[in-house]
């Protein structure tokens, strides 16, 4: 996955080993879409100045749990948020990428920003709900 040309508009951090993402991903108790695991391959967590956090390694399980997505989402997984009250959420199954209010976390809820992970990465992780 190409992440280079988000490097002006974010802090990229550097990328996350191969078994850090194999640990975590085993104690979320999911399995991760391939897309996914790419970009932490990439970056473990970018901060974009817009407000925009794709969450490390180090804060995927605890933000997941927080906002009890098992619970009330168990076929997605928290990525990132917008700073402002809205989840990232990553789709288990389609890889579709969607908003979603933290204090809901209904599926029916979420707003879908694109199609897949690396779609949204190329379009430049725009918020939009479209």
């Amino acid at each position: 996955m190409n992440i280079a040309h988000l490097s002006s508009l974010a802090r990229i951090n550097p990328p996350a080993a191969e078994t850090a993402i194999d640990q975590v991903e085993a104690q979320s108790g999911v399995r991760w879409p391939e897309a996914y695991r790419a970009l932490l391959r990439c970056a473990n967590g970018i901060r974009f100045d817009n407000g925009l956090v794709m969450y490390p390694l180090d804060d995927v399980i605890e933000r997941n749990q927080t906002l009890e997505v098992g619970d009330y989402a168990p076929a997605y997984l928290a990525i990132g948020d917008d700073s402002g009250g809205r989840a990232v959420m990553l789709s288990l199954v389609s890889g579709t990428v969607f908003l979603v209010d933290m204090g809901s976390m209904d599926p029916d809820a979420m707003a879908p920003v694109s199609q897949s992970l690396p779609s949204w990465i190329a379009a430049g992780c725009l918020l939009k709900a479209g």
